[in-house]
């Protein structure tokens, strides 16, 4: 993939995250309760990634050995879909409260406080990405025009 096309894949699964949310927000409001809603999207999911799991073992046969590596999980990285859980019913919860610019807009700036010291360090497995002053000042006209934005 060119860096061309990550970049555009990047930007394009931004714009699904401020589709899917709102979408979310509404089937709780339909369904009345945000933890059915959020029940409802990760079983949606996980039928999905299920379906391309069994589409990628096709496509990609050779590649034995996954039960024993997913038995080699590290636990504490299974955290990551309570994580994201978390994350998608607390948007439901306040998307209706604080509208969804907004809601985004706090949302890309703590990913963007926390990609920060991720790179930096390179948490994760990441690679390392050191702060340098301009990523620095980057980041801080990001902010400020989020704050902007929300207040």
């Amino acid at each position: 993939m060119s860096t061309f096309a990550a970049l555009l894949t990047a930007g394009l699964l931004g714009a699904t995250i401020s589709i899917y949310q709102p979408m979310n927000g509404l089937v709780s409001r339909i369904t009345g309760s945000p933890l059915a809603a959020n029940t409802l999207f990760y079983f949606v999911a996980f039928l999905s990634s299920a379906a391309m799991m069994s589409v990628w073992t096709l496509v990609r046969p050779g590649a034995p050995g996954l039960a024993s590596r997913l038995l080699e999980l590290p636990p504490a990285l299974l955290l990551a879909g309570s994580m994201s859980s978390v994350m998608v019913l607390g948007t439901i919860l306040l998307l209706p409260r604080l509208g969804a610019r907004r809601l985004f807009l706090l949302q890309v700036a703590g990913q963007v406080i926390m990609a920060l010291a991720v790179s930096h360090f390179g948490l994760l497995g990441t690679a390392r990405d050191p702060l340098t002053l301009r990523k620095a000042l980057g980041a801080v006209l990001l902010l400020a025009g989020a704050v902007v934005s929300v207040l």
